[in-house]
């Protein structure tokens, strides 16, 4: 398939959809399990989804970050100067919160005063880095469901911006990103 002038690379767009998918889900979990969830067993296997859900992102991220360090993004589609910074901050939010949201929940993982291992995929455990420490625990927790409302809200204005420029402006950025940018 050609890809056309300023299409996003395969393995980008990939590395996009596949942290898209597990990062919705793993939100949507995280309130499912913390809200309606009363049982402590099926509590605990939905827990150990939602942390290896996270461990998966973190590591997608972080190899995502490694590709766009070498591989260059390409040109925006025109648009006024602020709206391309709105663009470019958002996305950094993006990254940052993702990096934060996975970093919290580790660390609320490791203070805790209740160990209970994290199993990522029923393949290996992760050790315990931190003591328990339940002043710590308390902030992280706080820092993780406040960045799990940001990112919600901020994912919800990407799918938004998103939409505009593919319903709205008529632009190909949503498709460089889907489709790479074919036309037809």
């Amino acid at each position: 398939m050609n890809e056309g002038a300023g299409a996003w690379p395969l393995s980008l767009r990939l590395v996009h959809w596949v942290t898209a998918v597990l990062v919705i889900g793993t939100l949507v979990l995280g309130v499912y399990v913390v809200q309606f969830v009363a049982d402590t067993g099926r509590r605990y296997e939905l827990t150990q989804v939602h942390k290896s859900i996270g461990i998966a992102v973190f590591a997608l991220t972080v190899g995502r970050l490694c590709l766009r360090a070498v591989i260059r993004a390409p040109r925006p589609e025109p648009g006024a100067p602020m709206l391309l910074l709105a663009a470019k901050a958002a996305h950094i939010a993006l990254y940052v919160l993702l990096l934060v949201m996975v970093s919290s929940g580790w660390m609320m993982t490791t203070t805790t005063p209740v160990r209970v291992p994290t199993v990522v995929f029923g393949l290996f455990q992760l050790p315990y880095p931190l003591a328990p420490n339940m002043a710590v625990y308390r902030i992280v927790r706080i820092v993780h469901v406040a960045a799990a409302i940001s990112l919600a809200a901020l994912i919800a204005l990407h799918v938004a911006a998103a939409l505009t420029h593919a319903l709205f402006w008529g632009d190909r950025t949503l498709a460089r990103m889907w489709r790479g940018g074919c036309r037809g």
